[in-house]
């Protein structure tokens, strides 16, 4: 895989471009054309998930590109409710995740969720036998707090790199982040425009006027300064694409990245989910 247009964070023997495409809530033919887009474009890292329910039209918006597998970054993520408690029925939800997406693997495969009904001492050596099958070059979670973390290193005898979790700037994640850089994992974020508060903010509004550039590429330049962090915004707007991918580029000031640092509260978060509330930062 190339690095032309991106920076590259490493976490294990994992290369991840430092910006991706989010798929989250794209759908159809839409979801089809944007993945599309986004390959011709640059774009080198593409994530998904089972619970998106969009697999197969990502897999039709790669194949619509015409850019070759080994070009590019894929992501996806097995929700509990597919495994059921047995391994087995891991490996069973990942090679069907292959299948719509119509690839011999993806690059990273992530937990999406923790979930009490699901052990790990059983669902983290399954996640790593899929590596050692190359079913997935590498592995990781999504929503996992420390405590989880800590249960899940337990048990993997590969590295896991990444813990995707909801991020931008007005969410404290201080202490799972510096959990993170000395277990050597790296935050992908998402949600990084916190749902579109960014372009409601008067400090991030003001940073963005200062540079001739719009909230959302102050957002994302904000998290992309930190060397242990990765973006993956979504957009079902085509023209927004560029705009994201142009951020890679942006430099704020040590002030400017202060001043949007200190926004963060611990109420910050704006995804819920109806079976988990993680214990994010204090």
């Amino acid at each position: 895989m190339s690095s032309k247009n991106y920076n590259i964070r490493t976490a294990g023997k994992a290369n991840i471009p430092v910006l991706g495409l989010g798929t989250w809530q794209s759908t159809g033919q839409d979801c089809i054309d944007v993945v599309s887009q986004g390959l011709k474009m640059g774009y080198e890292h593409i994530d998904t998930a089972q619970a998106y329910g969009n697999e197969k039209e990502v897999g039709q918006g790669i194949k619509q590109s015409g850019v070759a597998r080994d070009k590019f970054f894929l992501t996806t993520k097995i929700f509990p409710d597919d495994l059921k408690f047995q391994p087995e029925k891991l490996i069973a939800a990942a090679k069907r995740s292959l299948g719509d997406l119509d690839t011999d693997y993806v690059d990273l495969l992530l937990l999406h969720w923790p979930d009490d009904r699901v052990p790990l001492s059983e669902t983290i050596p399954a996640l790593c036998e899929l590596q050692k099958q190359g079913l997935t070059r590498h592995i990781g979670v999504s929503n996992f707090n420390i405590a989880n973390l800590t249960e899940a290193e337990k048990y993997a005898d590969v590295p896991i790199v990444v813990n995707q979790v909801e991020f931008h700037p007005f969410i404290k994640q201080h202490t799972l982040q510096t959990f993170l850089n000395n277990h050597h994992i790296l935050l992908e974020a998402y949600s990084p425009l916190a749902r579109g508060d960014v372009f409601d903010n008067e400090i991030i509004k003001n940073i963005a006027e200062n540079h001739g550039i719009t909230p959302a590429q102050v957002s994302l330049a904000w998290i992309l300064s930190d060397k242990d962090r990765v973006a993956i915004p979504k957009t079902s707007n085509p023209a927004h694409l560029q705009g994201n991918l142009d951020a890679i580029d942006i430099q704020l000031s040590a002030d400017e990245l202060e001043q949007i640092g200190n926004l963060a509260r611990s109420d910050g978060r704006k995804i819920e989910h109806p079976d988990y509330t993680p214990e994010w930062d204090d």
